[in-house]
């Protein structure tokens, strides 16, 4: 975008940088240093590059502006990044959301059970919030626009790309679709810093949930596993877990502290009230067999207990 070599802040370093100057935009444009001095040389450039995007339906938005999704700072502190990229209505923001996740390559069972519990999340009155990839993220994205709900999907690429397509296009402006992404417009895709920004796109989708559905996962390995064992580890939003026995790494993060959803939907607790694991994973990664008796409750009949919102 910029035909001079300065290297941007990165997320960690703009926060350093923004906290060692007590919290003040303004005292870091005063401080003095001769990288922030470069980089606010960039202004004229910089405008012309907003202009462009703006051409493009697409908002640049800060922390400092209304628009940006605070839940995401109020979640992830300085995990989060200090600018996304926007397209469509940040009125969306406000909604209650359920993340999905899951593994790009799936089977028509997993597809079934996704759109089931959309379709009761939609009728509970959620949006959906998704990654938009292939797979478990489509699928649930597409349901939920499909039948009338809306969708926040925070994308780990180019965003001018992904606005190009029709169907996408269409749901951003008739307000039900909200694409947003931290990574430049003008960045040139590259397998490493896909992978890279996939595993940090991750952390947005359990932070603006209420809480998030992996619906399959493998052990031990892949983004999914990464996103939700990062999640029960800081607490940034509740997980919760199809217990298809035959999943392996879906079981092991119910042994985790993941919360089990049954095969119709619902919230699998054990008769003493407590939730319990479904089965439990050997060492070998084999699923060990697990005899309790369970009851079921609706995935978000008692959200306020949950915390949730």
């Amino acid at each position: 975008m910029f035909e001079d070599n300065h290297t941007p802040f990165s997320r960690a370093e703009f926060w350093k940088l923004y906290h060692k100057n007590n919290d003040l935009v303004e005292k870091i444009l005063e401080c003095g240093d001769e990288r922030v001095e470069k980089l606010v040389g960039r202004s004229g450039s910089s405008a012309f590059s907003e202009e462009k995007l703006q051409d493009m339906g697409i908002k640049i938005v800060t922390f400092l502006d209304e628009d940006f999704p605070n839940r995401l700072y109020q979640k992830l502190g300085d995990f989060c990044p200090p600018i996304f990229y926007m397209c469509g209505s940040s009125n969306l923001l406000k909604y209650r959301s359920s993340g999905y996740v899951g593994s790009r390559t799936i089977e028509e069972r997993d597809i079934q059970w996704t759109r089931q519990a959309v379709l009761k999340n939609l009728s509970d009155g959620f949006g959906i919030v998704s990654g938009g990839a292939k797979g478990v993220d489509s699928v649930a994205m597409e349901c939920a626009l499909d039948n009338g709900g809306v969708v926040i999907t925070y994308l780990a690429d180019n965003i001018s790309s992904k606005i190009k397509d029709k169907y996408c296009r269409d749901h951003i402006m008739n307000g039900r679709l909200l694409m947003l992404s931290h990574v430049s417009p003008f960045a040139p895709k590259a397998r490493h810093t896909f992978v890279a920004s996939a595993m940090e796109r991750n952390k947005f989708i359990y932070a603006q949930s209420a809480g998030t559905v992996v619906v399959r996962s493998d052990l031990n390995k892949g983004g999914t596993w990464s996103g939700a064992t990062e999640t029960l580890r800081h607490k940034w939003a509740p997980v919760f877990v199809w217990a298809n026995k035959e999943y392996a790494g879906n079981l092991k993060l119910i042994e985790m502290g993941a919360i089990p959803l049954s095969d119709n939907g619902k919230i699998v607790r054990s008769l003493d009230g407590d939730t319990k694991k479904v089965g439990s994973v050997n060492d070998d990664g084999r699923v060990a067999e697990d005899k309790t008796e369970y009851k079921q409750l609706s995935l978000f009949s008692d959200i306020e207990k949950l915390a949730l919102v």
